[in-house]
């Protein structure tokens, strides 16, 4: 069975360390771990070596970035470093991308931004190019933060939260994939019963009426909520708003309302929760319920991912405060 191949980007000789323990990190996952001086990147005679390093990157699932004080080998196409241009060129085929910054070299950017005029001299970077390099980084990226770092142990700890995240992430999809080809079935499956009901003009109405009351044990409302918090192996009779919070309540989440100006939740009921390193959010419309609060009948799939949502965001770790 292939394994994720992931590809380690960073400067040598200074960050040495740090690339040996991934190396041992990422195989301990079962995943591949692909780094240019452990001979994992195949060369030939058609291209340079450090095209054949871009090369290999693209063939990566995931692209492990680690930015340092050194600005180590100058790319042969321009201003920037082979480990300059094989970020940027992640984030050009957007590559599931994880960048690491060295904190005091982090923390040195900072003041950089605020002296870029004067004739700034880095103290924690060999080279003015790298902060400049940093400084574009946190102006352009938007969906792959830079996290900073004192040692591997803060790499690890982050990716291995990531790459949980990740499979939870892939499990919920495939969840939704199977429920989704599981509701067309059963839709094909009711347009069947409607052309034999056709057939019986006077009992017609009657009979579909109380056929389409029975589709459903569960309501497709209440499987959709399951179904995102990973609870679809579970039967919930729920039939109106009071016994949804309370099952929310039940499983950890704190409920609140709230009003917001743009649809689709101009009215909504909002549910927090805190767990392993992660806060969870799930917003219900308050279209799912009517007047009384009791739960509507929605079996429109996309009307139900409008409605119902659950947004995953890994809580900020502490961290120790800046000399700056």
């Amino acid at each position: 069975m292939p394994a994720p191949r992931v590809f380690i980007s960073s400067t040598y000789y200074d960050l040495q360390h740090v690339r040996n323990d991934l190396r041992t990190f990422i195989q301990g996952l079962g995943y591949e771990p692909v780094m240019h001086d452990k001979g994992n990147i195949p060369y030939t005679q058609e291209v340079s070596l450090e095209e054949s390093c871009y090369n290999e990157l693209n063939t990566c699932d995931i692209v492990v970035c680690i930015i340092g004080g050194k600005f180590g080998t100058k790319s042969s196409t321009g201003d920037y470093s082979i480990t300059m241009n094989e970020l940027r060129m992640a984030l050009k085929n957007r590559k599931k991308l994880y960048i690491y910054l060295q904190k005091d070299v982090d923390s040195e950017n900072f003041t950089y931004l605020k002296n870029r005029s004067s004739d700034f001299k880095p103290y924690h970077a060999d080279d003015i190019r790298i902060h400049e390099f940093i400084s574009e980084l946190k102006e352009t990226i938007r969906d792959n933060p830079i996290t900073p770092f004192d040692n591997v142990s803060d790499i690890t700890d982050h990716l291995r939260q990531q790459f949980a995240g990740l499979f939870q992430h892939l499990l919920v999809q495939e969840a939704t994939i199977t429920e989704s080809k599981t509701y067309s079935d059963l839709q094909e499956t009711a347009q069947s019963i409607r052309n034999l009901i056709d057939n019986f003009a006077a009992e017609k109405e009657s009979f579909f009426n109380k056929f389409n009351s029975t589709i459903y044990t569960t309501s497709p409302v209440i499987r959709r909520i399951l179904g995102l918090l990973g609870g679809k192996q579970y039967d919930l009779f729920a039939s109106n708003m009071d016994a949804v919070i309370q099952y929310l309540s039940d499983t950890g989440f704190s409920i609140y309302e709230r009003d917001d100006d743009e649809p689709p939740f101009l009215s909504c009921i909002q549910g927090t929760k805190e767990s392993d390193g992660y806060k969870y959010i799930l917003q219900l419309d308050r279209s799912l319920f009517d007047k009384e609060g009791n739960l509507c009948d929605i079996r429109d799939r996309e009307k139900l991912n409008e409605y119902i949502t659950l947004t995953t965001q890994p809580l900020p770790k502490e961290e120790d405060d800046l000399p700056f």
